[in-house]
């Protein structure tokens, strides 16, 4: 128990009601789908089973007085075949620490909850409890499930994550922007080529699209979680009342931030009109320029910069930016996608964002108006080359990096 801090401890025991299913190898299992135990979750205190109906929208909230009592356990049979406890919260929770507890109340394991909307434990042998300790701030939960060994369903991957340095971050500021402006970079730049790298979500509408953008970033090819700084999203017709959630100057700051944590080398984001127009594409637009530059100046914020140190981006890309194009070929089939073509891989991304299936918006070929294929460097320290890597040390890629001794 952490000293000065309140507990407000949620338990949740489990115990396995399906029958022993062996396989020859433990490999095999892996490779299988994974059985879906989230029935054999007892609650305690409480009864709060709409965490196990899959319902974005179902949530149990949890405040700093919600119980009376610190800590509390509760005992049952060892798991056996129990392997992941999968939890999706309503937000990223503060101060929220998870342990798993043996039946003799011995703390198995311990993690401090990661900054991830969507979060996969893997659990100890003979757990039988875990505990939620939360402090001032509480939390919010929108899904609870346990699985065995096998593959997770969606929304359950196992990511990466980004750990300061990636070679490339592509800047969306709306869930789904990242597959309708940009959709050709995280196929072809990630998937196909296998460069690190994800995407940053500048506003946060509601839960329901972040859960619709990580299943876009994953089925383009993602592989390390994406990035949700929290802005608020504001149409057009409501920009004027509410530009000042949504000024220039603080989306900078916060890019800066991340510019300077991450370390990308190549940035990509929005069209300087905004694509169709919409204000806050085209603040993302200009904010990312200039975040760019302003990330190797150490008298930029200089807490970031004492922090995480300052960072040089080494090419910044817009959508239809005319300069020094980067024309991608989103029609040629990828090898890691079965010969899908990027274009192919966008749009099926794209039906992954199921509450913007309005037929308003559809990712968009190259003889379209806002192609996925057509980029232009605004900025850049090295020369554009005719691909978004030229001209960039391979030493300072990531498979370079991890590979050091």
């Amino acid at each position: 128990m952490r000293v000065g801090r309140k507990y407000v401890i949620l338990v949740l025991a489990v115990l396995l009601l399906l029958p022993a299913f062996a396989f020859a190898e433990e490999g095999e299992a892996a490779s299988q789908p994974a059985t879906d135990l989230s029935d054999a979750i007892v609650f305690e205190k409480c009864g709060h089973y709409n965490l196990k109906d899959k319902l974005i929208g179902s949530k149990m909230m949890v405040s700093e007085d919600w119980v009376s009592y610190e800590r509390f356990f509760f005992s049952i049979k060892p798991m056996t075949d129990a392997r992941w406890l999968c939890i999706q919260w309503t937000n990223v929770p503060e101060e929220v620490e998870l342990q798993q507890l043996d039946e003799t109340g011995a703390v198995l394991a311990r993690t401090d909850v990661p900054e991830e909307y969507d979060f996969v434990w893997a659990l100890e042998e003979n757990t039988v409890c875990i505990a939620f300790n939360t402090g001032k701030h509480g939390m919010s939960l929108t899904r609870l499930a346990l699985y065995s060994e096998g593959v997770l369903p969606e929304p359950f991957y196992h990511w990466q994550y980004a750990a300061g340095h990636l070679d490339y971050l592509v800047i969306s500021t709306h869930p789904d922007d990242d597959v309708l402006y940009m959709g050709g970079v995280v196929p072809i730049y990630g998937g196909e080529r296998g460069y690190t790298g994800t995407v940053v979500f500048v506003t946060t509408p509601n839960r329901l699209r972040v859960h619709e953008a990580v299943l876009g970033v994953r089925t383009m090819g993602g592989e390390t979680y994406p990035l949700f700084i929290g802005f608020h999203d504001v149409t057009d017709e409501h920009m004027k009342e509410h530009i000042n959630m949504f000024l220039s100057d603080a989306v900078t700051l916060s890019l800066v931030r991340i510019f300077r944590q991450q370390r990308p080398l190549v940035v990509f984001t929005h069209d300087v009109n905004g694509e169709y127009g919409h204000w806050q594409h085209k603040v993302v637009s200009a904010s990312t320029v200039e975040a760019c530059k302003l990330a190797a100046d150490e008298s930029y914020d200089p807490a970031s910069a004492a922090e995480f140190g300052v960072w040089e981006v080494k090419k910044c890309y817009l959508h239809l930016y005319a300069e020094d194009p980067l024309v991608l070929d989103v029609n040629a089939p990828l090898v890691s996608f079965g010969g899908k073509s990027a274009l192919e891989v966008a749009r099926e991304a794209f039906l992954k964002h199921g509450s913007q299936q309005t037929g308003r918006f559809r990712v968009q070929a190259d003889w379209d108006p806002y192609p996925i294929s057509r980029l232009g460097m605004a900025y850049g320290t090295v020369e554009a080359g005719t691909d978004a890597f030229d001209n960039i040390d391979p030493q300072l890629l990531v498979s370079a990096l991890s590979n050091d001794p």
